[in-house]
């Protein structure tokens, strides 16, 4: 069901790549149509400090192949690879739902 990477002592799922686009549409104060994000080096970065601990890309690239596989995130481009990717339909309620699911049980995972 959820996959988990284990930082340190910590754990990151596809909600912390869900939110990455999130958090990027309310930055901007846009529709999730209009956010396309890489997820490399610069995304493991902005993971690393909202998570407090050492995120590699390879970590963050194998999260978004889940959401990938569960079309909460899609390419835009015919790159096979991590750039231009953007939030589907489906990816703003799943996280929401999630978010809302942990908050009402804090000792699950997200």
């Amino acid at each position: 069901m959820d996959e988990e990477v284990l930082l340190k002592d910590k754990k990151m799922n596809e909600l912390d790549i869900l939110k990455l686009f999130y958090d990027e549409m309310k930055l901007r104060g846009v529709t999730r149509d209009q956010v396309f994000l890489t997820i490399e080096e610069d995304a493991a970065a902005i993971l690393s400090r909202k998570l407090n601990t050492p995120v590699t890309v390879e970590q963050a690239q194998k999260l978004t192949d889940i959401c990938i596989a569960n079309e909460w995130l899609e390419r835009t481009t015919a790159d096979p690879y991590y750039k231009y990717l953007s939030l589907t339909e489906a990816g703003p309620p799943t996280m929401l739902m999630r978010e809302a699911t942990a908050s009402k049980n804090p000792n699950s995972a997200a």
